[in-house]
C-alpha cells in the first residue's frame, strides 16, 4: 500500500493547495494511507454517465471500489431531445446494464415537453430494470407544471428523480462572468437577471425548493453541488426543501464544500456521486471533516435506502 502525506493526497484528488489554503494544508500534513482510505468504504455512485465506452466507467469504479454506478445518457440540447432520440439514449443504458449485470443502475432520461411519450418511456425503462429517472436536463425547469405528471408517476413507482441543477446567477465577484459553466449560452447578455422568466429550462436551487414543497413525497435529487456557480448559495437554498436530496458530484472541489453541505442539509440528504470525476468525487468525501459513520452514510447508506424502496438496493 502506498502512503503519502495528506496534502499530497488532496492535490492528487484535485484539491489544490491554492484551494485548501497553504496554512490549513500545512496543519493537515500527516501520513495518510490512501489505499486503505479508498477501500475502507462501500460506495454507490448515484450520478454518472456512459457517453463513451462503458468499460471505462467500470474500470474507474473498480479502482475506487465503487460497487454500483447509476448511469444515464442525457441529451443536453432541448431541440435534440426528441422521443426517438430519447429512446435510443435509454437503449444504450439498457444495453450497458445487460453487458455488466449488477454493476450499472440505469436512469431513464425523458423530456417533459412530451408528456405521453415520457410516461410511456418511464414504464418501458422501469419494466426493463432501471431504478429511476436521471439526469433530466435543461428542457424544462423542475418546478414547471409539465413535470407534475412525471413526479406523480415516480411517486407511484417509488422511483427517484435526479435532475441537473445549476446556479446560473451572475458571479457577484465579477459581473462580467456568468455563473455555472455550461450556462454561458443561456446568459450571453449579462444584463439579464437570473430570475428572468424567459431563461431556458435550467433548474435552479429555488426551483427544487418549489418542486419539493409541492411534492414532498417524491424522491427528488438535485444534481452536483460542485457543478459550478455559488455552491454555498446552492446549499443554503436547499435548506428550505427538507425532502430534496443533493448529490456531491461536480468538478469543483473547493475546501469545505462537503462540510458546508452537511451543516446546511444534514448528512442524510447527501448522496455520493462522481459525474465522471471519479478520483475527485471520492477525494472530496475523504478530505471532509466527517466521522466514519458519516462517510459510510454518504458513500453508501443514503442512496441504498432510496434504492430499497423498489428493492433495488445492494445487500
Amino acid at each position: 500500500m502506498s502512503k503519502i502525506d495528506r496534502r499530497s493526497f488532496l492535490v492528487s484528488a484535485g484539491i489544490t493547495p491554492a484551494l485548501v489554503g497553504w496554512e490549513s494544508a500545512r496543519r493537515a500534513e500527516r501520513i495518510y494511507d490512501v489505499s486503505a482510505a479508498v477501500h475502507r468504504y462501500r460506495k454507490l455512485d448515484s450520478h454518472n454517465h456512459i457517453f463513451g465506452d462503458p468499460r471505462r466507467v467500470i474500470a474507474a469504479a473498480d479502482r475506487l471500489d465503487i460497487e454500483k454506478v447509476a448511469i444515464s445518457v442525457p441529451i443536453t440540447k432541448p431541440a435534440e431531445a426528441t422521443p426517438e432520440a430519447i429512446r435510443a439514449a435509454n437503449d444504450r443504458v439498457l444495453q450497458a446494464m445487460k453487458d455488466f449485470p449488477g454493476r450499472f443502475l440505469g436512469q431513464c432520461f425523458v423530456n417533459p415537453h412530451y408528456r405521453r411519450e415520457s410516461l410511456e418511456e418511464i414504464d418501458r425503462c422501469m419494466d426493463a430494470g432501471m431504478i429511476g429517472l436521471g439526469e433530466l436536463y435543461t428542457s424544462v425547469r423542475i418546478n414547471d407544471p409539465q413535470y407534475f405528471p412525471i413526479f406523480e408517476k415516480c411517486i407511484e413507482l417509488k422511483a427517484p428523480l435526479m435532475c441537473h441543477c445549476a446556479d446560473n446567477r451572475r458571479d457577484y465577484r465579477n459581473p462580467n462572468l456568468t455563473g455555472a459553466p455550461g450556462c454561458e449560452d443561456l446568459m450571453a447578455d449579462n444584463r439579464r437577471d437570473f430570475r428572468d422568466p424567459d431563461l431556458p429550462g435550467v433548474s435552479r436551487p429555488e426551483d427544487f425548493v418549489e418542486a419539493g414543497k409541492r411534492y414532498p413525497e417524491a424522491m427528488l435529487i438535485s444534481g452536483h453541488i460542485g457543478g459550478g456557480g455559488d455552491w454555498e448559495y446552492y446549499c443554503k437554498t436547499l435548506r428550505s426543501a427538507p425532502t430534496v436530496y443533493a448529490d456531491t458530484s461536480g468538478s469543483v472541489t473547493d475546501e469545505g464544500q462537503v462540510d458546508f453541505a452537511v451543516r446546511c442539509l444534514g448528512v442524510r440528504r447527501l448522496l455520493f456521486a462522481t459525474d465522471e470525476n471519479f478520483e475527485t468525487g471520492v477525494g472530496k468525501i475523504l478530505a471532509a471533516n466527517l466521522t466514519e459513520e458519516e462517510r459510510h452514510q454518504i458513500f453508501f447508506d443514503n442512496f441504498n435506502e432510496i434504492l430499497r424502496k423498489r428493492s433495488n438496493h445492494a445487500n
